[in-house]
């Protein structure tokens, strides 16, 4: 009978571990980034040559790479559902940093195209695409 209770002991002990400080918040502060500014869609077709689909899933990446004030690394984005993937990479700013130009890749299967535009910053977080073309192969 005492080696049963014995053997019981831990189970009983760590039972209510789970429950120990209830109404505490288990987020770890400094674990979530910024959230990038928004990309405003309002009237913005996808770029002729690009699904509608991998164009949200690529102005996500965009948003992300544009909260970065200066250069910053290409960001990558996939969009599983049409096995397309990318990246975006920010470059040069404009107008005193209110519009930045960008490239961005489209890779399916064995073709890779790669998509020049510029977004310009319409609030204190949000920017606008207002040109965006595919590049010619040459």
């Amino acid at each position: 009978m005492l080696f049963r209770l014995i053997a019981l002991l831990p189970s009983v002990a760590l039972a209510g571990c789970g429950s120990l400080a209830p109404g505490l918040d288990g987020t770890v502060t400094g674990s979530i980034a910024p959230t990038p500014a928004p990309i405003t869609a309002s009237s913005e077709p996808a770029p002729k040559g690009v699904t509608p689909d991998d164009w949200i899933a690529a102005r996500r990446a965009l948003a992300e790479a544009l909260a970065a004030r200066d250069a910053a690394p290409s960001v990558p984005w996939e969009n599983s559902a049409t096995a397309t993937r990318g990246t975006v990479t920010p470059l040069a700013s404009k107008d005193d940093g209110n519009c930045r130009a960008f490239l961005m890749s489209f890779v399916r299967a064995d073709n890779e195209d790669w998509l020049q535009g510029e977004a310009c910053r319409t609030t204190a977080r949000g920017w606008r695409i207002g040109q965006a073309r595919m590049l010619e192969r040459g």
